[in-house]
């Protein structure tokens, strides 16, 4: 059922504190000394690039590694060691995980209760709907709890992931990334969940790289650079450019500014040209992306503007409309059609849609470059690997060593790693849906510095992201859709604001 919400603060409620966390992979320190404490009441942010720790800690408290030294004390029962992610369930501990784990073959309801003993099993169907839908109607009401998880889309699921947690009625309750693909509404309600929760005198931690929200939300901060605590503050204390410096060692304001700059540009002939395109999930889109040029398209969860680049790439059958690249029409009926006609796709799910966690970054560049490095059927891996290792040192991919697990990167290097797979395709068309979803400040700049590289040298560009600013940013053209439709496409220039889009985007037709 839902956590009580209304219920007043106790002093007996299992808040949080680690002393010394230590955690070392062979000769590699991943945490170093790390000190965090929960109080009552409190959201408190945990700020760091990819790669500072911040996932690794959060493993630790959960109970899906131990920690090489240090410990860890709840006020409800002491100094205790977590075994697993189900004994952290016990003793009020939820995590919200940044990549989800539901079950796509089970229903919401089933999703919600999975894991609890004899839930499945014993409680009958109509009832755990009814206790789903108790939870559901705090967190997001539109979602039926009767339908499977695999229909939904990554918002919806990510609601379900929350409502999940929620449902072991956690004291403790860490959030990562949890806005990353929800609507501005969705991501109210969220919000308004965790203040309730806060009032209730629990404790939340809230990973996230977006600035706005963690005004928004958070109390304190505690910031991890390569294993070490910075800071451990009150928010309001610091302004965002401190706050940057703390987590990156450096000011970033300028260095995204210079790194993304688009002084200068110029443009070529029209490389994509979309005309009347029709699929299930659009209608009648028009549209034209010039060589050298990075169009951004905006638009609200289930506008249509991911199943725009999904129509392209030949995901989604189209129902009518034509697709041409550099004059030539194309018959695109699969991804490998795109892949032919020299069109690359990076997903927003990576994890599901883009990479396979548990094979080597090599690996994974071969997905997509199979008959580049293969002659007469069989794979030249002398040149593969000297290929990937190139790709590695211009896109500053960590670490260096290809033959490592692709889970073992951080978010930012693990995009990279799919952008080197399609750079190694001699792609010229490239479609980004949220590049820069889950990734820290500082690999935002890398990333955005790619697409203007990659435009510089003459690929056509599209950009989906949820983060107007973003969008703002790096885009010389702008398209916005809504309702399946394209209702706006515009230069970028002084006029475009983040208001404007947004009544765009609502479906206004003030342009």
């Amino acid at each position: 059922m839902m956590p009580d919400l209304s219920a007043s603060p106790s002093a007996t409620r299992p808040l949080l504190a680690l002393r010394r966390i230590e955690k070392s992979y062979g000769p590699v320190n991943v945490l170093k000394g790390v000190d965090l404490t929960l109080i009552p009441g409190e959201v408190h942010a945990l700020l760091g690039e990819n790669g500072a720790g911040k996932s690794t800690l959060m493993k630790i408290v959960f109970g899906l590694v131990q920690p090489t030294s240090g410990s860890i004390s709840l006020l409800r029962t002491g100094e205790v060691r977590i075994e697993s992610p189900r004994h952290a369930l016990s003793l009020g501990i939820g995590l919200v995980s940044q990549e989800l784990s539901l079950v796509p073959q089970l229903d919401v309801a089933q999703n919600i209760f999975l894991g609890v003993t004899g839930a499945l099993q014993t409680v009958p169907r109509a009832s755990l709907r009814a206790k789903a839908n108790e939870i559901l109607a705090e967190l997001a009401p539109h979602i039926d709890s009767r339908v499977m998880v695999g229909t939904l889309g990554m918002a919806d699921r990510q609601l379900v992931e929350i409502a999940r947690t929620l449902a072991r009625g956690g004291e403790i309750i860490a959030f990562d990334e949890p806005t990353s693909s929800l609507t501005p509404s969705e991501r109210d309600n969220l919000f308004r969940v965790i203040r309730k929760l806060r009032s209730a005198g629990k404790a939340v931690i809230y990973i996230s790289h977006r600035m706005k929200e963690i005004r928004e939300i958070c109390d304190r901060m505690t910031v991890l650079r390569d294993g070490n605590v910075i800071i451990s503050d009150e928010i309001t204390k610091h302004t965002d450019e401190h706050i940057n410096a703390f987590i990156t060692g450096r000011q970033l304001a300028s260095v995204l500014r210079n790194r993304t700059s688009g002084d200068g540009k110029t443009f070529g002939d029209i490389a994509l040209d979309l005309q009347g395109l029709t699929t299930d999930r659009i209608t009648d889109v028009s549209l034209q992306v010039r060589s050298g040029e990075i169009l951004g398209l905006a638009g609200l969860v289930g506008s249509g503007r991911s199943a725009v680049l999904r129509a392209i790439f030949g995901v989604d059958a189209i129902r009518n409309g034509t697709i041409a690249a550099n004059g030539q029409t194309l018959r695109i009926e699969r991804p490998v059609d795109a892949i032919n006609a020299g069109i690359a796709y990076i997903p927003e799910d990576r994890r599901g849609h883009a990479v396979i966690p548990m094979m080597s970054i090599e690996g994974n560049f071969g997905l997509a470059n199979y008959r580049r490095f293969s002659r007469y059927g069989f794979i030249d891996f002398r040149r593969r690997k000297a290929a990937i290792r190139r790709y590695a040192s211009e896109l500053s991919i960590k670490p260096a060593d290809i033959s490592v697990p692709l889970s073992n990167l951080s978010g930012g290097n693990q995009q990279k790693v799919v952008i080197a797979r399609w750079l190694g395709t001699k792609a010229r068309i490239f479609l980004f849906d949220e590049p820069t979803r889950g990734i820290d400040v500082g690999a935002k700049a890398d990333i955005y510095a790619l697409l203007r590289e990659l435009a510089k040298q003459g690929a056509a560009v599209i950009v989906v992201s949820s983060e107007l600013p973003e969008i703002m940013l790096l885009s010389d053209n702008i398209g916005v859709m809504a309702n399946g439709q394209l209702a706006a496409h515009f230069a970028q220039d002084d006029t475009v604001t983040e208001d404007r889009l947004m009544r765009l985007m609502s479906g206004e037709t003030t342009r």
